[in-house]
């Protein structure tokens, strides 16, 4: 697994390598397509109660076709050397990179969600076997928080875990135009899922942690 330090260095050279995704790229790239923004939800926070389920899954379901899964934008990994059943998927929104803090002080936003491509559920994320967890961040109370919200094979709502939200700068660029989620290493080496947007500026990255790390 790549030192945060490392892993910026290869989203640096992703973003200059698949010049397509990039609508900064250079004159010569042709046949671009510049992302717009998700549309806002129809709520602006979420709790252990609200919105409910019909609503926070129609808005899941809104986003259904924004899930970036190429190499550059998304991440492929194993949890566990030892459980090879533990694969997991991140991937980011298409545009998550467009969002500001303004925007999320406004409302929250999924900025990616994590795909279960194991047979095993995964605790640490709350993901059900073949199921997804989406990763919602939003500004609260001066706050940075996020909510796992956990989805079974079929997409009905089995759980809504809070979970911190740190604000974090790894040595990478601060406007990199591309839709990017990866996971990183932390100092106790367990796995976080890190969605790369300015949402978090001026840091760039908006690190969201596991469950049981917050309360609502």
């Amino acid at each position: 697994m790549p030192t945060p330090r490392m892993i910026c260095t290869r989203l640096s050279i992703a973003t200059a390598v698949v010049l397509v995704l990039n609508p900064a790229a250079t004159r010569w790239c042709v046949a671009q397509t510049t992302p717009a923004i998700k549309q806002m939800p129809p709520f602006t926070v979420i709790d252990s109660i609200h919105p409910s389920n019909e609503v926070l899954q129609n808005y899941i379901r809104s986003l259904s076709r924004s899930f970036l899964t190429d190499h550059a934008s998304s991440e492929l990994s194993m949890l566990d050397a030892g459980h090879t059943s533990q694969l997991i998927r991140v991937e980011p929104v298409d545009g998550n990179y467009l969002i500001t803090a303004d925007h999320l002080r406004s409302a929250g936003r999924i900025l990616a969600r994590i795909v279960n491509r194991g047979a095993d559920s995964v605790g640490r994320f709350g993901i059900p076997p073949k199921g997804k967890t989406y990763v919602w961040v939003q500004y609260v109370g001066g706050a940075w928080k996020g909510v796992l919200i956990s989805t079974d094979s079929l997409g009905a709502i089995v759980g809504r875990s809070p979970v911190r939200v740190t604000p974090e700068e790894h040595n990478h660029p601060r406007r990199m135009a591309q839709a990017m989620a990866r996971f990183i290493t932390d100092s106790t080496t367990a796995l976080v899922v890190a969605p790369c947007m300015p949402g978090c500026m001026p840091f760039g990255w908006c690190r969201a942690d596991s469950l049981f790390s917050a309360v609502w």
